[in-house]
């Protein structure tokens, strides 16, 4: 069976040690910290780790326009240095893998005056001088493919593909987030087998975002997939909810009091059809 994490970037500014509680009483395995190590205390994270028996398997990196991988310099260097100090905290932690999107979240088009081609060979450059340290530290990058609505660079499976290709690290694989994919991939299932030698994290989201299992991803065909490729990663919840600005509930509580019922019906809905698809494999032998 596999293990199950949740994003924290998701929560917002809510009481630290809270998103441990809940992620304690609804039966998850580990906590994928947001990438803003500057923000972490090793050690407290280490104490409420062993106090809630949970492993920090997992970081997402968080890339805006001054953690741009597709840059070249002294902005390509503060790129890099970003992902070292994800790297430093990880190693702290336990992480083995690091979610890297090769451009800023939220550059929805292609820069004034720049190439396409030359930024692609920019974040080609940078992840792999990142990943050699990375290395050291026994961790891994895994490259996101973020749908055309946040970012013009790197939509789809393919591309990401692609470019773990072309960067040729062994530190460097990819990831799939059922959400993304519902937007950019044809066919999911077929995605993730084309991916599946170099697949090292999967987020899970409905196609509305929201917890697997109230919108329309057939997450059955998804588990059955990443069973038939041996995939043996974490999964971990990167839901939102089905609003413009999902940050206003960070007000008055709700966003905790929605986290708590969104953690708890996500892992129950995916644990038992992760248990079905398990079932009906044995009966089928």
């Amino acid at each position: 069976m596999y293990r199950y994490g949740m994003t924290q970037w998701i929560v917002g500014n809510e009481d630290f040690e809270r998103g441990f509680q809940r992620l304690r009483q609804c039966g998850y395995d580990c906590i994928e910290f947001a990438g803003e190590p500057d923000t972490l205390n090793p050690r407290l994270c280490l104490d409420l780790m062993n106090q809630y028996a949970l492993s920090a398997d997992t970081m997402c990196g968080i890339f805006n326009d001054s953690r741009d991988l597709t840059s070249k310099g002294a902005e390509a260097e503060k790129a890099i240095g970003y992902l070292r100090k994800c790297v430093d905290f990880g190693a702290a932690a336990g992480t083995k893998v690091i979610i890297v999107v090769p451009s800023p979240v939220g550059r929805t088009r292609l820069p004034e005056g720049c190439q396409y081609e030359a930024l692609w060979d920019n974040a080609v450059k940078n992840i792999s001088k990142a990943a050699d340290y990375a290395q050291g530290h026994g961790i891994r990058f895994a490259l996101e493919a973020i749908n055309r609505y946040e970012t013009y660079f790197a939509n789809t499976l393919t591309l990401a593909y692609k470019m773990a290709r072309e960067i040729d690290h062994p530190g460097v694989g990819v990831m799939a987030d059922t959400f993304h994919m519902n937007l950019e991939e044809a066919d999911m299932e077929q995605s993730l087998r084309m991916i599946a030698d170099k697949l090292i994290h999967v987020h899970l989201a409905d196609n509305t975002r929201e917890p697997c299992g109230m919108g329309a991803i057939d997450f059955r065909g998804v588990m059955r997939t990443l069973k038939d490729i041996k995939y043996d990663g974490i999964l971990s919840m990167e839901f939102l909810p089905r609003v413009a600005d999902p940050y206003l509930l960070f007000q008055d509580g709700a966003q905790t009091r929605l986290m708590d019922e969104y953690a708890d019906r996500a892992v129950r809905y995916i644990k038992g059809v992760e248990r079905e698809v398990v079932y009906n494999r044995l009966k089928n032998r």
